[in-house]
């Protein structure tokens, strides 16, 4: 839930500092926050990089058969250790999470911890 937190305090932040102010947000296993709306919002005014790892179930929820949209900015690592960006949003290439990770019976909820770059998280 903090990357969905972070994504939403990236949206707010600018709105209460100085005209001009930077908000740049890079979130971990990001799960879809908002609308297509929201998504096209989150697209034209934050600075957003959300890193997936493999089989992360985490990022492919809520489905979007529900109307949920992931903003563009998303880079996928593959069981090689391999960084691909996905250009987008919810690109379906198998290279990023939505081709790669098409429903949560085919993922691993232990990805959603990491590695990212060799750093586990997660209790």
């Amino acid at each position: 839930i903090g990357a969905a937190h972070a994504v939403l305090d990236s949206v707010n932040l600018p709105l209460h500092l100085p005209a001009g102010t930077t908000v740049k947000t890079v979130r971990y296993g990001f799960p879809r926050v908002g609308s297509q709306a929201f998504a096209n919002y989150v697209d034209a005014n934050v600075h957003l990089t959300h890193i997936n790892n493999k089989q992360d179930p985490i990022p492919i929820l809520p489905g979007m058969f529900l109307g949920f949209v992931h903003p563009a900015g998303e880079l996928h690592i593959h069981d090689s250790g391999e960084w691909v960006a996905c250009p987008g949003q919810d690109n379906p290439s198998t290279e990023c999470i939505v081709g790669d990770v098409p429903n949560i019976f085919e993922s691993d909820e232990s990805d959603h911890d990491g590695p990212y770059n060799g750093i586990e998280m997660g209790c």
